[in-house]
């Protein structure tokens, strides 16, 4: 009767630790990329990698192209599921130092 009830808690044991491994998703995530373009129609997004590779995907949800209020040159991390949708995008705050450098340098005299 002790092995029996040993043998369910073990089998329950390991059914909770499988579920629980299927609810986790790997996911890829660029982190400082620069937005190319977006396409507004085809619910895609084209961004560089700060490695220089551009890739056009597809979003997950059409309101995360206008819940950021993206635009062309914004510096944003991107986070691709499992089927290579964009499923997060967070708009990074500033530009990057030698923009800023670049900047105020064009603006003096």
């Amino acid at each position: 009767m002790k092995n029996y009830q040993l043998t369910i808690v073990a089998i329950s044991l390991l059914c909770l630790l499988l579920g629980l491994s299927t609810l986790t998703q790997a996911t890829t995530t660029f982190i400082r990329s620069t937005i190319v373009g977006i396409d507004q129609a085809q619910h895609t997004l084209t961004f560089r990698t700060q490695e220089g590779q551009s890739w056009t995907l597809p979003v997950a949800d059409p309101n995360l192209l206008t819940k950021e209020q993206l635009s062309r040159g914004d510096q944003v991390s991107i986070e691709l599921d499992l089927t290579d949708n964009i499923s997060k995008i967070i708009k990074l705050a500033g530009q990057p130092r030698s923009e800023q450098t670049q900047s105020r340098d064009e603006v003096r005299p």
